[in-house]
């Protein structure tokens, strides 16, 4: 019993030293891009989809029915919108209401996706380094989600910001 159990923390942390090469390497390597025209209302619902394949609080979705398709990378899009979900989904961990949101809009000639969550909040002097690279305040965060996130974006030709209030959500 004993034997299995430091063989399960082994394997435990060859996961996440595993899981922190990838994100490093993900962060560092030129990203390339297959853009298509894709139906945004339909990544995003795959992207909920998948952020939510473990327990936690659910996600609300409000997509515009206007949102229409735009030539992107659809697989990239998910990916940067699973990260942002996911880290909605821990912020409200433990916390009532526990309120998740994705959702898009055409503003103009632009669209705008949102997500957005009513966990504890972002401090003021957190909000401007969360997209530096190794910077978390989440245990076991590699702190490389939204920087990857964030080049994957401005990749995209999209921009991405954050806006945050310590116990009312970011």
């Amino acid at each position: 019993g004993e034997l299995r159990e430091v063989a399960a923390d082994i394997d435990g942390e060859v996961a996440r030293l595993n899981r922190l090469v990838n994100d490093v390497l993900d962060y560092a390597r030129p990203l390339h891009f297959d853009r298509t025209l894709v139906d945004l209302n339909a990544v995003c619902r795959d992207s909920a989809s998948a952020a939510q394949a473990t327990p936690g609080a659910p996600i609300s979705l409000r997509l515009a029915p206007d949102a229409g398709t735009l030539l992107t990378d659809g697989e990239r899009l998910r990916l940067a919108l699973v990260n942002l979900l996911v880290n909605a989904r821990h912020a409200v961990e433990g916390r009532a209401p526990a309120d998740v949101v994705l959702a898009t809009r055409r503003a103009s000639d632009d669209v705008v996706i949102e997500v957005s969550d009513t966990g504890a909040g972002i401090a003021a002097q957190d909000l401007a380094r969360v997209f530096e690279p190794f910077f978390t305040t989440r245990r076991g965060g590699t702190g490389l989600g939204l920087p990857i996130t964030r080049n994957i974006v401005e990749g995209l030709g999209g921009t991405i910001g954050v806006s945050s209030e310590v116990d009312r959500g970011t």
